[in-house]
């Protein structure tokens, strides 16, 4: 792979006509792209380019002179140099750094914000220090940072959904890897929120590069030592509470370290999080009432310059979990629920080799493993009636996932013919492989007046008469240990056509194929930008493409997860003496994958973007997305019935559409204000997902997905406040999140589905997050304290519902665990003074 792309790299080496070149790096010698470079001699006006992939800027016909010299990106210092003397031959390298939370140098300023006219895919975009800024519920876990970005949706499990999309369609890298859950395509991968340089999505117009996920691209892009030792740390003192009593609350530990192992050659990042919580719910009795949860996680990054044209990155992140009562809930007490231990383990390689002329060629490695056991409470028999559970939980499962993958990329140097041309093309290797072992107990369904079973029993020897309390009884076969295997071939095409100051064009394509579905697919892509202005001011964006999705593991394996009997039994009449009970079944539920007649689920995404900056430097973007997926993986019966034989089949299809309007105004330093509105609707024909351990009972329907938000706000803020007698500046953060509630479905006792899926909905959602902020110098050091409340109105925003309807004692569906006010505060340590 890396011999061919070196060989093409040398071929397209040719002398560039003699013009005065710019080359931009980073304070690590690392290539920046799509910075602003500005030559002015006065009193000429200034002439403008942007650097391509490798850095670069070339200014043809500029007369040669003294010029100022300015350099500006969103996230870097700007660099202005008053005198600088161009040639025809000038080749001038310069380095520009990334913004730092806590200057060394007063004499430096942000670069301004500015529409990029070579930025053509959809992309919203949160800096490092945005993530550390913005007010969120539980700071410590970067994934609640991302439902405050326009078009994500953070489901009732944390799950991020970008574009309506489920997770597993959306590709999420982490410094260029993909990082998703091999089999599942889960976001469970955890960074400490202190270590990101910045998180990027892109749902729409993402280049030819960025495919395999119709739900688009989410970034996570961390940061890297430089010739300066740096340290910080983050809620390192516990907090309690108050709930059943004064208990402990939280732990929440993060560190940071970074620096040069050999100056100016060699750098170290080290970012460290733990979490130690004691949740509790009020709801369940004292003593039996709370999970604990310890989690730890460690990033380690060296980067080696091992020429001015050859860096290597090298990365290894590890996670570790243990959840003592996992799904505990006011519906699940302690012992009904699993122990959860889960670990994960992401080491990576990059090597960037910038060539004379002008080619840079980038190759890596990755490997990526993700473990997860489920062990239940002893071997209780399960029962489940519509307000809570009681005994063992049902489900011991132990499960692995492991992705290898290998990539490289070749930036091809900026080519002249009817405007510019930058190309890019590379390739992308995978091997996936999942196993999984899968041990299950029955589960009685009881009805609404039976709050549990007798000690020991079940519904087979329970007594059928009047008093007896089933509904249903489902038993499982066995599922050993099973292995699944893919790997996934990529390659890709794309060029970057600026045929006038202007005008942009950016065609693409891309091909796809992998082991399982057998089948290569095309995807091309078309997407432009138009500047209206000769200011900038304001530009239009537009494409349209072809997406194929990935083929998700765990939904080919799920034959192999086991089978499920249902034995259902009538409600007996309470006047019966004998013979009371009518029974149906067993019935069995099977699952049944025929990969050889698959096909790869397509979707057809277009969007329109208009970007304007608007007086007192206030930027509106305004986007319309489309998604129409077809051919989608759904498991259904050939006769569409509620039990029996479920087959893997390619006929879901998926509508997403959504207008967003944002706003943003960047104040003075790192000061901020940002609101948003988005009209969406995310619906599928196919709504629901039938697996073994999912009781409904129904035939297949149309309907909106789980995170469907027709209707969404959202606004945050970071500002200056107001100055008091020796305490001095004061800022005041803030976040509000204002959307329809998330749709649920309602079931009786049997777990039959009443109604269509999705038709009814949580109460509307509101949430304002308000605190202040100090920073201060205490015995040398820099500390910065925070302090609020968290859900400042005190609005009840549930997130569990009883939706098990009975007709006389459970008519209605009932909400708790609510997100009530809760005071909140944060100390961080920023260094040395």
């Amino acid at each position: 792979m890396r011999p061919l792309l070196l060989t093409l790299a040398l071929l397209t080496t040719a002398a560039a006509q003699s013009a005065p070149t710019i080359t931009v790096t980073d304070e690590n010698g690392v290539a920046v792209s799509s910075a602003r470079v500005f030559l002015q001699s006065s009193p000429l006006p200034a002439v403008r380019c942007q650097t391509d992939f490798t850095g670069r800027c070339q200014f043809p016909a500029l007369p040669a002179g003294q010029y100022q010299l300015r350099i500006e990106k969103e996230g870097f210092y700007a660099l202005v140099e008053p005198g600088v003397q161009i040639t025809q031959s000038s080749t001038i390298e310069v380095s520009i750094s990334h913004q730092q939370e806590v200057r060394e140098i007063v004499d430096v300023h942000e670069s301004p914000p500015a529409i990029d006219p070579a930025q053509v895919a959809a992309q919203e975009t949160i800096s490092g220090l945005d993530v550390v800024n913005i007010v969120f519920p539980v700071t410590h876990d970067y994934r609640n940072a991302l439902n405050f970005i326009p078009g994500v949706v953070q489901d009732q499990a944390g799950q991020p959904h970008v574009a309506g999309a489920q997770t597993y369609q959306t590709v999420t890298l982490l410094d260029g890897f993909n990082v998703t859950q091999p089999a599942n395509g889960l976001l469970l991968i955890r960074v400490s929120t202190d270590a990101f340089r910045s998180i990027q999505i892109e749902p729409s117009r993402e280049p030819a590069e960025a495919g395999k996920g119709s739900g688009g691209l989410l970034s996570l892009n961390t940061g890297i030592g430089d010739d300066h030792f740096r340290f910080s740390a983050t809620d390192f003192i516990p907090s309690l509470q108050n709930k059943h009593g004064w208990r402990f609350d939280q732990f929440l530990p993060r560190f940071t370290f970074s620096g040069p192992i050999e100056k100016g050659k060699v750098w170290f990042y080290n970012a460290f999080d733990g979490e130690y919580d004691n949740l509790i719910y009020t709801e369940l009795p004292v003593n039996a009432d709370n999970d604990y949860v310890l989690r730890s996680g460690n990033l380690t990054k060296v980067q080696t310059n091992l020429t001015s044209r050859n860096i290597l990155t090298t990365s290894f992140l590890v996670n570790h979990l243990h959840n003592q009562y996992a799904f505990l809930s006011p519906q699940s007490p302690q012992l009904s629920n699993p122990k959860d231990v889960e670990s994960a383990y992401v080491a990576s390689a990059k090597d960037q080799h910038y060539f004379a002329g002008g080619q840079l060629l980038e190759t890596g490695f990755a490997f990526d493993q993700y473990n997860v056991q489920l062990t239940p409470y002893g071997s209780l028999p399960y029962s489940v009636n519509p307000n809570t559970t009681d005994g063992s939980f049902y489900l011991a499962d132990q499960t692995h996932a492991r992705r290898w993958q290998a990539l490289s990329n070749l930036f091809l140097p900026s080519h002249q013919w009817h405007g510019r041309h930058d190309f890019k093309v590379g390739v992308d290797l995978d091997r996936i492989s999942y196993d999984a072992e899968f041990a299950r107990q029955p589960i009685s369904f009881l009805t609404a007046a039976q709050i549990s079973l007798p000690a020991g029993e079940t519904c087979l020897n329970a007594a059928q008469d009047a008093t007896f309390p089933c509904t249903r009884y489902s038993t499982f076969a066995a599922a050993p240990l099973h292995q699944q295997n893919n790997a996934e071939v990529s390659a890709y095409a794309e060029d970057r056509w600026l045929l006038t100051d202007r005008l942009l064009i950016a065609p693409g394509i891309r091909l796809d194929w992998d082991e399982i579905v057998r089948h290569a697919v095309i995807s091309p892509r078309l997407a432009g930008t138009y500047v209206l202005d000769s200011s900038g001011n304001t530009k239009l964006s537009a494409g349209i493409g072809l997406v194929y999705d990935a083929t998700p593991v765990y939904l080919i394996a799920r034959p192999f997860a086991g089978t499920r009997q249902d034995t259902f039994y009538s409600t007996p009449d309470p006047t019966c003496t004998a013979n009371c009970i009518t029974t149906t079944g067993p019935v069995t539920t099977t699952f049944t994958a025929n990969t050889s007649t698959l096909q790869v689920p397509r979707f057809l995404n277009w969007s329109l973007g208009l970007e304007k900056k608007l007086p007192a430097a206030i930027y509106l973007k305004a986007e319309f997305l489309e998604r129409r997926g077809t051919r989608g993986f759904v498991y259904d019966t050939l006769n569409n019935t509620s039990i029996g034989n479920f087959i893997l089949q390619n006929t879901r299809d998926d509508r997403y559409d959504a207008f967003q309007l944002t706003l943003r105004h960047n104040f003075r330093e790192t000061y901020m204000l940002m609101g948003s509105y988005t009209r969406s609707s995310a619906r599928s024909n196919q709504a629901l997902d039938f697996n073994v351990d999912n009781p409904i009972l129904s035939a297949q329907q149309p309907g909106p997905y789980p995170w469907d938000t027709p209707n969404r706000f959202l606004s945050w803020g970071y500002l200056p406040f107001f100055k008091l007698p020796m305490i001095h500046q004061l800022e005041l953060a803030y976040s509000m999140e204002a959307r329809t509630g998330f749709p649920f479905s309602e079931f009786t006792d049997q777990q039959q589905l009443i109604g269509k899926p999705g038709a009814h909905r949580f109460p509307d959602y509101f949430s304002l997050n308000l605190q202040l902020e100090k920073r201060f110098h205490l015995f040398g050091y820099y500390l910065a304290l925070r302090g609020g409340l968290d859900n400042i109105t005190g609005r009840c925003n549930p997130y569990v519902v009883n939706n098990t309807i009975d007709p006389i004692s459970h008519p209605l569906p009932t909400f708790s665990a609510c997100q009530s006010r809760a005071f909140t505060s944060r100390i961080r340590l920023l260094g040395r003074k």
